[in-house]
Parts: structure tokens; C-alpha cells; sequence
């Protein structure tokens, strides 16, 4: 089958959960035989194309800065490139992230195909929630509310408009129910996968201690609580440095890497040197798939301290595939995740002081840690493959195909 898929962005341009899964589907589906073509953006000045991994991928120029702008060049990206012939001869449009998939389906298209749609969250909820101190309710500024009502309307549109949609869990079914009733019966619960081959946990005290050393990590019997997030205020990384302050107070022993980048990092080293916690926090910035890996094998315990919005999770997926503890918010689908997840941590989200008391039962038990660090791996090669996810997919775009005229 000869596929189309329209992103905003993707990995390894742009890291992100649903990134991720843009990239890792399309690469699926072109190794089960399909004909992929990727088009997303990136933030260069001009279309380029390549070969990765088996997909053709196609970047238009994206211009970051103001909401408008940016949204606009999305826009006339994806309308370009879709009126110079890319995935021309496609049979299937496979839609991603709402400002792109909209430009891609808008009235005006050189031509209409059967349409699926890979739902990962409403983004005019993502929107108002960067003014709402990272929470899923609360108070905007009425310019906010504006452009969110807008970002609305193209959510809604997006789904009325698709034919198929696949959402990657429950939590992610109960959103779209709330957006547009009807679609939900021609929604699939499909969840994402992880790369069991890529992320999985040291085999001994050597590769976690040679892991350490290429991050430049402290190693000893002080136990590495790790987070991967991006700095923004929805992801509840001020909560998890005040919990961490309750540990110190505590005489908890822990150290706490925090990878990843975003609009609060002067901010939150702010935070850390208010809280006395400079000699225990490390940022680490955004980190190559290679470092990645390495730092899940380097630490003992995940810390996923989100505050609302969690419509799968890919990095917890990657933590229980390297064997990590687990403790999280009970924000979005983090509850399905980790339900039969034996050892795992469940807290309110915004609360620090039940975070810290989580992070301190595990953090003081070496052999609660090393029995639900077994159960962790475990769970995610019995659960967390990604064919399932793709064998969703493909059911989805041959019952769209075989109705084509």
C-alpha cells in the first residue's frame, strides 16, 4: 500500500513522545512492505528530501516565533509540497498532529484520499494549558482563550473529517468522546510500543557503571532518579524538585538527572539553587538516542511527575522496558500504563509531598527496587510491543482501502 503520512513534526527533528511515534510507525509500515512517504516539517529554509529507514521522507520549512507565524507556515508548507506532487500516487493519507493534518485535508487538495488519523491529544488543550501553569482546567488570558477556541474547532474538524481514527488509550477515547461523540465508534484503542532491543536494562554493574561514566554520572551506591520531559510547565518538573527538597530534608539519599530542554530551564536551575538541591540535580539538556539509552541504563528509579494532558507516555514505556521503578502522576493514561505493573508508584499529580513519599519507599529499599525492576522488564515485552500498534494500523487502512472507489 502506498502511504502518505502528514506530520508537524517528527523525530529525530523535533524530540517528543508523538514525534517519536510518527517516526517509528512510518518506519514500521515501510518494513512490513508498504511505500511510505513522510512529509513534516523542519526548520530549514527550503523542502529537502531523504531516505531513512526505509521512508522517503519530505521536510517543508517550518518558521518558529509567535503562535501565528508559526501556524502559518505550517500551513503553506504542507499545501506546497501536497501541490508539487508529493505523495501523489498515495492510496492512503495517514494523518498526524492537528495543524498539519488540517492543511492536509482542507478544501483545495490536489486530491482526496481515504483518511486515517493517529489521535496522540486536543491540542487546543496542550495550548491553554502552557497558560494554565501546565493544568488541564483553570484561567487563561482571553487572547489565549481566542486562539485556543480556533485550535478547538480544528481538533474537532480533524476528527469529524477522518474516516479511521486510532487513539493510544483510553484516556486519549474518553477526549476524543468529549470532542466529537460520533467519532468515537470508528476509533481503535491501539497503545504505542517500545524498542525492546534499545532500551532495556544493564546486563551488570559494568554497563551501568560505563553508562555513567559516558554521561559524565556519579558511580556509586547513591541510587540516580531520572526524568526525561520537556521544560514546560505541564510536565510537573517544579513539583518534582520540591519533592526532591523533601528528600534532601529527609536525608534521603538520591541524585536526579533531568533530561530534556524547553522554555523553563533557566527557571527550574533557578529553582534548584533556591531549594539547596545544586549538589544532587543535574540537567542534562536534550540527549542524542544513543545517550538516551545510556541514561535509562545508568539510573535505578523513573520519575514522571506530569500535571495533566499524559495521553500515553512514551518515556515511561522506555523506562519499564530498562527495568527501571516507575513512580508517576496519576495524570492522563499514566493510571492504564502502569495498572499491572507490579512495584510501580501511582500519586495525585500537583501534590510533591505524596511524590516524595513514593520516591522515598523506593529509593530506601534496594530489594523492593531490584524485584520491581524484573516485574518492570517483564511487563513491557508481554505488553509493550509495537505490533500491536501497527497491526491496528494496518487493519484500519485496508478496511479504508477496500472501500475506495
Amino acid at each position: 500500500m502506498k502511504i502518505l503520512a502528514v506530520s508537524t513534526f517528527a523525530h529525530p527533528d523535533y524530540f517528543g513522545g508523538a514525534e517519536r511515534v510518527v517516526s517509528v510507525v512510518a518506519e514500521g509500515l515501510a518494513q512490513r512492505g508498504h511505500d511510505v512517504t513522510l512529509l513534516t516539517g523542519h526548520d530549514q529554509k527550503t523542502l529537502s528530501e531523504e531516505e531513512r529507514e526505509g521512508v522517503h521522507v519530505v521536510r517543508y520549512p517550518v518558521v518558529r516565533g509567535k503562535p501565528t507565524t508559526f501556524y502559518r507556515s505550517v500551513w503553506s508548507g504542507v499545501r506546497r509540497a501536497l501541490a508539487e506532487g508529493v505523495g501523489g500516487d498515495a492510496e492512503l493519507l495517514h494523518l498526524h498532529q492537528p495543524l498539519s493534518a488540517v492543511a492536509a485535508i482542507a478544501p483545495g487538495t490536489p486530491k482526496k484520499l481515504p483518511r486515517l488519523y493517529s489521535f496522540y491529544a486536543p491540542y487546543h488543550l496542550e495550548y491553554l494549558a502552557r497558560y494554565r501553569q501546565g493544568r488541564d482546567s483553570g484561567v487563561a488570558p482571553w487572547p489565549q482563550r481566542c486562539i485556543a477556541s480556533v485550535l478547538r474547532r480544528a481538533d474537532r474538524y480533524l476528527l469529524t473529517q477522518s474516516e479511521e481514527v486510532v487513539a493510544l488509550s483510553d484516556f486519549s477515547l474518553r477526549q476524543i468522546e468529549a470532542l466529537a461523540p460520533s467519532v468515537a465508534t470508528r476509533t481503535t484503542i491501539a497503545p504505542a510500543g517500545v524498542d525492546l532491543e534499545r532500551f532495556h536494562p544493564p546486563e551488570d554493574a559494568d554497563q551501568r557503571r560505563l553508562a555513567r561514566a559516558r554521561l559524565g554520572m556519579e558511580n556509586d551506591d547513591i541510587p540516580w532518579l531520572i526524568t526525561v520531559r520537556r521544560l514546560v510547565s505541564r510536565m510537573g518538573l517544579e513539583d518534582l524538585l520540591k519533592a526532591c527538597a523533601e528528600l534532601a530534608a529527609k536525608n534521603v539519599p538520591f541524585r536526579l538527572a533531568i533530561a530534556g530542554e524547553g522554555e523553563l530551564r533557566v527557571e527550574l536551575e533557578a529553582l534548584t539553587v533556591r531549594l539547596g538541591l545544586s549538589a544532587q540535580v543535574r540537567f542534562l539538556g536534550r540527549l542524542a538516542d544513543e545517550q538516551l539509552s545510556d541514561l535509562y541504563r545508568a539510573a535505578q528509579v523513573f520519575a514522571l511527575p506530569t500535571r495533566s494532558l499524559e495521553g500515553f507516555g512514551m518515556v515511561t514505556a522506555e523506562a519499564l522496558a530498562a527495568g527501571l521503578v516507575v513512580v508517576a502522576t496519576d495524570a492522563g493514561a499514566t493510571g492504564e500504563i502502569l495498572a499491572d505493573v507490579p512495584g510501580a508508584q501511582l500519586v495525585p499529580a500537583g501534590n510533591p509531598s505524596r511524590l516524595a513519599a513514593a520516591l522515598a519507599h523506593v529509593l530506601s529499599n534496594p530489594q523492593a527496587r531490584r524485584e520491581a525492576s524484573h516485574a518492570a522488564r517483564a511487563h513491557a515485552e508481554s505488553h509493550l510491543t509495537w505490533d500491536r500498534h501497527l497491526n491496528a494500523l494496518e487493519r484500519a487502512a485496508h478496511r479504508l482501502t477496500s472501500r475506495s472507489p
